[in-house]
């Protein structure tokens, strides 16, 4: 879904939206391990990297925007 957001992204948006991915990989890191950061920041790759429907993008920012005010508001 991260990954989705930041190809959804204008291209003046794409580094903050990859700084929110990594700040959320961080603290993955920090709670989880650096093995599931790691899978994490992989699969953030992969959703940027692999063709997907754009018109998803309204649904993967609202599911981005869950993410962050759960795990990054605090």
């Amino acid at each position: 879904m991260a990954g989705q957001v930041v190809e959804c992204s204008a291209d003046a948006e794409k580094q903050a939206k990859i700084g929110q991915a990594m700040e959320l990989a961080n603290k993955i890191a920090i709670h989880f391990g650096l093995k599931a950061a790691f899978n994490y920041v992989g699969a953030v790759g992969y959703g940027s990297g692999h063709p997907f429907d754009k018109a998803e993008c309204s649904k993967s920012a609202e599911g981005w925007k869950e993410i962050q005010a759960k795990y990054l508001s605090k």
